[in-house]
């Protein structure tokens, strides 16, 4: 369980009443979550949340951790029209890859929110063109896995 305050007083008087009631043990500030990757650092009032594991798994399951990292997520001239000539097969797994890609987007990635959303109308019938293109979003993580997010006050 975590408690989270502004202050350090209210988080001790809550753990000394949970583990007064029921049987448990403190474990102490929490440094990962989910998969992720907490960093908190009271002295300047940040908390930085990030996702390697899951970043390095992506480019794993995907074949890219040793691709040449792109720069951009996109480029700015990208046309994302639907032609309907050159579909991909069926057992490429597109929307696995978007579906992680907005995944991440969506808790440690922001900066990834418009380009994983710029792919997600075409999880019906995705083309070659949209299949390299989300394989550039992976480009573009396998130089930027050490990114996090961090929050202050």
């Amino acid at each position: 369980m975590d408690i989270t305050a502004k202050t350090l007083a209210p988080v001790a008087y809550a753990r000394v009443m949970i583990l007064s009631t029921y049987k448990g043990r403190n474990l102490g500030a929490a440094t990962t979550f989910l998969g992720y990757k907490i960093d908190r650092d009271r002295a300047v009032s940040t908390l930085t949340l990030a996702c390697l594991g899951l970043t390095t798994a992506l480019l794993g399951h995907f074949g890219t951790t040793a691709s040449r990292p792109y720069k951009l997520l996109i480029s700015a001239n990208t046309a994302r029209l639907r032609t309907g000539e050159h579909l991909i097969p069926s057992n490429y797994p597109y929307a696995e890859l978007i579906g992680s890609l907005l995944y991440l987007s969506t808790f440690v990635r922001p900066e990834m929110a418009h380009a994983a959303g710029l792919f997600a109308p075409f999880m019906d019938t995705p083309e070659d063109e949209h299949w390299h293109m989300a394989k550039g979003v992976l480009r573009y993580l396998v130089g930027t896995t050490d990114l996090a997010i961090c929050y202050s006050c």
